[in-house]
């Protein structure tokens, strides 16, 4: 783990401390102390330097630490390389401080690499930031430095930011703005403390780093001066990169917002939650944090993207529409950020039901709500008969009483009697794989240990013959591949929309009806077909009646729909198409033209023809043909045409 908290004793004139004096200084508790202190003399062990020396309650430094930041990344400055994107995001970084000397020369030390490295990466960097507008100058007098508005210069130092890995990258950039003070980092690290500490919440572990980094080279480029207006940054920031813990009751706005959103992720996923106060509670704990991030243009990037966009596709195309209310308050929305509320949904769509829990284990994961509900989900499809408890801080999982849970999984190393498993928020097959197996090991719970594809290749290789030009390698992939094959959802499963509205389900009428005779009407191809009971009519009709017009979709689009159990037969889909405009509940803000009633059989089956379906809704010109249409036939090439863009 990287920390600045001891710094203040390292670069002191003063060679011995008492512990007292430590906690003083430093601000930690006697626990935490122990554990820096044990972390560092560790990192100095491995890079051959001796030990701190800490004895009856005093440490004594006598010896200057040298190469200090190279110790404490764990970093060997002769071999360490940083890529061509690190290098561009390092220039911009070094110019933002305000450093006035910055020179070529500078950025090669810095760098560690030749003078037309540097030019070639400043010269990528200027046509990247003209892009934006953003110019790069120099005079003999300033050296470099950026000309353009403030408050854009500092939304690319964060997004340049993220570009930088933990180890070189982090290391680069903590190396140059503690180069003229060595403490500089270490006070920025005691101001965030202290804001932590009036707004009494907790930055996500995973983002504490990238958060102090900012916080350092904020202050390096030269806010004295504005003081307030730095510090009110950095309480955004920090709420930003909190666990939502602790904020969701300050904002009645965003907790009106977060209930608009869990509205429309049921209308537009026909979905129902099991238990909707847990999964609006989570929401709000992560709402609260996007919004300020996304307010001040502090997003996150999400190194999972791309695998939460093909395992959640369906659910994915849905979000545009879903997170409307937050968008209409902070602007478009990166996929990045989308891709969190994903997981958090899709922790509850796609999960399984389980009865005859025993074990009980730990989740603690330390990088946000969203990582922690990747995590559990993963576990759950694991180990259906554990009941799991989540936490997403040590200082809260240390508080938990011992013989509440048998089990521990977790993303850092924590000390425990119990047995404890670690793994990452979004573990590969094979890292799947292997913890199944020692878990199952461990404990004798009943289920089928997977081998390798190795082993199995080791067992049935003296019986076969491999033919050139396939190898070894080729028919392990392929083993692996038919070994951990799931059903996932971003294999595009589920049923396509033309699929469920065949012509003989789709109907217009010019009959004047009750919003009752209309979704009665429009359900009739349902029953006809066996694929619902007259019950789950009844039981559309009777929720409307209960909690409103639920199903209004907008737009003079509604979408019929209850739960499976009360009387879905089958999944399927119908449609009618009104001439009269139907009023829900008599309601004249809830005019209704289209009814599309959908008999869902789970939370997710059908969740790839709803994200077709909100597609059409998005597109203006889409939906008018759509409700222009004036035959079956019309309906099914729309509907042909849009999944034929997909």
């Amino acid at each position: 783990m990287i920390n600045y908290d001891l710094d203040i004793l390292f670069f002191s004139k003063h060679k011995l401390w008492k512990l007292e004096r430590i906690l003083e200084v430093t601000n930690l508790d006697k626990e935490k102390f122990y554990r820096i202190l044990e972390e560092f003399n560790q990192k100095l062990e491995n890079q051959g330097l001796k030990k701190l020396d800490y004895k009856n309650e005093c440490l004594a430094i006598f010896d200057k630490i040298e190469n200090f930041e190279e110790t404490r990344y764990s970093i060997n400055q002769k071999t360490f390389i940083l890529s061509e994107v690190e290098r561009r995001s390092l220039i911009y970084l070094l110019i933002f401080t305000n450093e006035s000397s910055l020179s070529i020369a500078l950025f090669q030390k810095y760098l560690q690499v030749s003078k037309n490295t540097v030019l070639s990466d400043l010269k990528k960097l200027r046509e990247e930031l003209m892009r934006k507008n953003i110019q790069i100058e120099y005079s003999r007098k300033k050296g470099f430095y950026l000309n353009f508005e403030e408050k854009i210069l500092q939304e690319k130092a964060w997004y340049y930011l993220q570009n930088l890995s933990e180890d070189a990258g982090f290391y680069t950039l903590s190396k140059v703005l503690n180069d003229k003070d060595p403490l500089t980092i270490f006070k920025n690290n005691q101001l965030l403390k202290k804001i932590m500490q009036e707004l009494q919440i907790e930055i996500v572990y995973s983002r504490y780093l990238s958060t102090l980094l900012f916080a350092s080279l904020l202050k390096c480029r030269g806010f004295e001066k504005g003081s307030e207006n730095i510090n009110e940054l950095l309480k955004s920031l920090i709420i930003g990169m909190s666990d939502g813990k602790n904020t969701i009751e300050q904002d009645n706005g965003l907790y009106r917002m977060a209930f608009n959103i869990m509205e429309n992720v049921m209308k537009l996923a026909a979905i129902e939650f099991d238990d909707f106060t847990k999964t609006f509670m989570a929401l709000l704990a992560h709402l609260t944090p996007a919004y300020y991030r996304l307010k001040n243009h502090f997003e996150l990037k999400n190194v999972l993207l791309e695998r939460i966009k093909k395992e959640y596709h369906s659910l994915f195309l849905l979000m545009d529409n879903v997170l409307q209310p937050l968008k209409e308050e902070v602007g478009e929305i990166s996929e990045s950020e989308k891709a969190y509320f994903v997981i958090l949904f899709g922790g509850e769509i796609y999960k399984n039901k389980y009865s005859g829990k025993s074990l009980k284990a730990i989740v603690l994961c330390v990088n946000g709500i969203s990582s922690s509900l990747i995590m559990q989900k993963r576990l759950e499809s694991l180990f259906p008969t554990m009941e799991f408890i989540l936490s997403a801080r040590v200082s809260h999982f240390e508080k938990l009483p011992i013989n509440s849970y048998d089990i521990i999984f977790s993303t850092v190393p924590v000390k425990s009697d119990k047995k404890v498993y670690l793994m990452s928020a979004f573990p590969e097959q094979r890292e799947e794989n292997k913890l199944y197996n020692q878990v199952l090991q461990d404990f004798q719970l009943p289920g089928f240990i997977k081998p390798s594809a190795q082993t199995i290749l080791d067992s049935i290789e003296p019986y076969i013959i491999i033919k050139k030009p396939a190898s070894k390698l080729d028919l392990i992939k392929i083993i692996e591949k038919k070994l951990n094959r799931t059903r996932k959802e971003g294999k595009l499963s589920g049923v396509m929309l033309t699929d469920l509205l065949t012509k003989e389900k789709i109907n217009f009428t010019n009959r004047e009806l009750t919003w009752q005779e209309a979704i009665e009407l429009a359900a009739q191809p349902l029953l006809d077909k066996h694929e619902i009971e007259e019950r789950y009519i009844k039981a559309i009709i009777d929720k409307v009646e209960a909690f409103g017009p639920y199903i209004d979709l907008g737009l003079g689009i509604a979408l019929p729909h209850a739960r499976p159990e009360e009387g879905v037969k089958k999944l399927g889909m119908s449609f009618l198409r009104c001439e009269h405009p139907v009023k829900l509940m008599n309601d004249d803000k809830h005019e209704i033209k289209l009814f599309i009633v959908l008999a869902a059989i789970d939370n997710e089956t059908h969740l790839r023809a709803l994200s077709t379906l909100t597609k059409i809704l998005s597109n203006k010109e889409r939906l008018g043909q759509l409700l222009a249409a004036t035959n079956a036939t019309e309906v099914e090439q729309i509907l042909l045409e849009e999944e034929g863009e997909k």
